[in-house]
């Protein structure tokens, strides 16, 4: 979601006013088109994320965490090289359009102050972070433009000088806006956009409704509404000064200097424009990379699920050659009992069957002795005896393979907004559908935190649900006590849910609700199959979250969530 210039206007002016002067502690950079800045300022700590994401293009403070990669990319490197140390010396708009700039003083290797300057262009797909040192020579950015034909006029490159795309018309915060008395007629919303940049459509039918002009087509404009919008466009160069100024949130889609009459839509108040960003876009950055990150791992899935398969039907195809073994065994046997009527160079062996009493022809190879014939059926019989038994044993595991791996698409079906889908990930990273990148020397790890396990109460009973593989495997095999009541989808892969029964009779109410929950992913009637912890057995070297159970009962319920029995699954062990 882009922002018109009236509103980063708005925020270049407060993050000024906020940071200015504050010292850069820390850089790192949590996602491939976005960097934050940790900073320390009138004794306190400020996070200032940036970022050139093509949906959410932002710059403010946020209180939101992210995780940051193990490794950091070269593009972080290389600002925490200069710019780690220094202070920001102001935040303002550059060239007068959607560029936020970045001024920061801080000491080269030779301990000499020098300037540099951080360009956040906030332009939807053409967002773009650029660090230049004092003469707009660009070090580098995330979005590298080499010099083509359709972009002569921008290269973003090292070395090249940083010259922002030309606007081709007027900025709204440049503009005397004497363009407005040669209106003559007709659409003026088009004519505003036509003649001066920096405003989205909305804005522009804002200005003009509070302009008091009737509608978007006017024969004309006469001295004293000229004078009057002329008026309005300069108070709107410095909206954070005016008395109207009240940022906000309009239909929890885009954040405004103030409340747009013509929206006619739910306006939510903030006491800054940029805790209105925060707010919002934080919030719809995470959903996006989530929806990236779950697109991301289903491919993987499908892609790995494919491979396997593929590889089950090559191995049957291959295990079905392996079914004349026996034949290969009895030629053998043939020749060691008819030795005897075997000359030298003779090219098959024509004898009696001991079994049938029927004449059989045996092929030989006449280069061979006939020892050494038996012998080649014997060892071609045994060569495709082990052949056998590995290719059943490999297809057998394949299987198994691919139920977990069709467990892990439906854990991706039943992922949430509030779902981290980390665990998901590392699943697919053990069984080899993602490659998760070796660490040099002896560099720590870092783990993943995972999603605490849901609970919830049901009339004072604490039940649990996992949401995947892992979390299935710790709830049945780490958590549930032996008595506990264990929950299923009947043959369906889906959720384990856990009942604590704490050595009390369980009521067939609680075991409808819970099982409802266990359902919740489901549409329609669906059967849920429950039984005691003790009766749930590991299949033997079998991933996680693969079980038999046996003596269980069924019940039939209509899948509910029970949102509200749900304590937010902040606690994941029994009490």
């Amino acid at each position: 979601m882009g922002s018109d210039l009236l509103t980063l206007n708005a925020l270049a002016k407060e993050l000024n006013t906020k940071i200015q002067g504050a010292k850069i502690e820390k850089i790192v950079q949590p996602e491939k088109d976005e960097i934050r800045f940790f900073l320390r300022v009138n004794n306190r700590n400020e996070c200032l994320v940036i970022s050139c994401n093509s949906q959410t293009p932002r710059c403010h403070l946020t209180n939101v965490k992210k995780e940051n990669p193990i490794n950091a990319p070269a593009f972080c490197m290389l600002l925490r090289k200069y710019l780690v140390g220094g202070t920001i010396e102001s935040v303002c708009i550059f060239n007068a359009d959607r560029i936020i700039q970045l001024k920061i003083n801080a000491r080269n290797e030779m301990k000499d102050i020098c300037t540099y300057y951080l360009f956040i262009e906030i332009m939807s797909r053409y967002s773009n972070i650029i660090f230049t040192d004092q003469d707009f020579i660009i070090f580098d950015a995330i979005k590298r433009i080499p010099l083509n034909e359709d972009n002569s006029n921008h290269i973003v490159m090292h070395g090249a000088e940083y010259e922002p795309l030309e606007q081709g018309k007027e900025s709204f915060l440049t503009s005397s806006f004497d363009f407005i008395k040669n209106f003559k007629g007709g659409d003026l919303h088009s004519y505003i956009l036509d003649n001066v940049t920096g405003f989205s459509g909305i804005t522009v039918s804002e200005i003009i409704a509070r302009c008091g002009f009737m509608n978007d087509s006017m024969p004309y404009l006469n001295e004293e509404e000229c004078s009057r919008f002329i008026e309005f466009m300069n108070k709107l160069k410095n909206i954070t000064e005016q008395d109207f100024y009240s940022p906000c949130i309009i239909d929890d889609k885009g954040v405004y200097p103030f409340d747009y009459m013509v929206l006619h839509k739910e306006s939510v108040p903030y006491t800054s424009i940029n805790e209105a960003f925060d707010e919002l876009l934080s919030k719809e950055d995470g959903a996006l990379r989530l929806k990236a990150k779950i697109k991301n791992l289903v491919t993987a899935t499908r892609r790995f699920k494919a491979r396997v398969e593929k590889r089950i039907i090559d191995d049957e195809q291959k295990l079905n050659a392996t079914e004349d073994m026996n034949i290969q065994r009895y030629y053998g046997d043939m020749i060691i009992n008819n030795i005897y009527l075997i000359k030298k160079g003779d090219t098959t062996l024509k004898c009696t069957d001991y079994t049938t009493g029927e004449m059989v022809t045996i092929p030989l190879d006449e280069t061979l002795t006939p020892s050494n014939n038996a012998k080649a059926y014997y060892s071609k019989y045994n060569k495709l005896k082990r052949t056998k038994d590995f290719l059943s044993k490999k297809i057998e595991d394949d299987r198994a393979i691919l139920e977990y791996v069709k467990s892990i698409e439906q854990e991706l079906l039943e992922v949430t907004s509030s779902t981290n889908p980390a665990s998901i990930e590392q699943e697919l990273i053990n069984i080899g559908a993602l490659y998760a990148p070796k660490m040099e020397g002896k560099k720590k790890v870092r783990n993943p935190k995972p999603d605490p396990i849901a609970c919830y109460d049901v009339e004072g009973f604490q039940v649990y649900v996992g949401n995947n593989n892992i979390q299935n495997d710790e709830l049945t095999f780490k958590i549930a006590s032996p008595n506990d009541i264990w929950m299923h989808l009947k043959n369906e892969h889906g959720r384990h849910t856990i009942i604590i029964t704490n050595g009390k009779e369980v009521p067939e109410s609680v075991l409808i609700t819970a099982s409802e929950i266990t359902a919740s992913t489901k549409t329609g009637k669906i059967a849920v199959d429950y039984t005691i912890r003790k009766n749930v057995k590991r299949i033997n070297g079998a991933l996680p979250g693969l079980v038999t159970y046996v003596n269980y009962n069924t019940l039939y319920v209509n899948p509910n969530p029970h949102e509200e029995l749900c304590l937010n699954g902040k606690s994941s062990q029994k009490n």
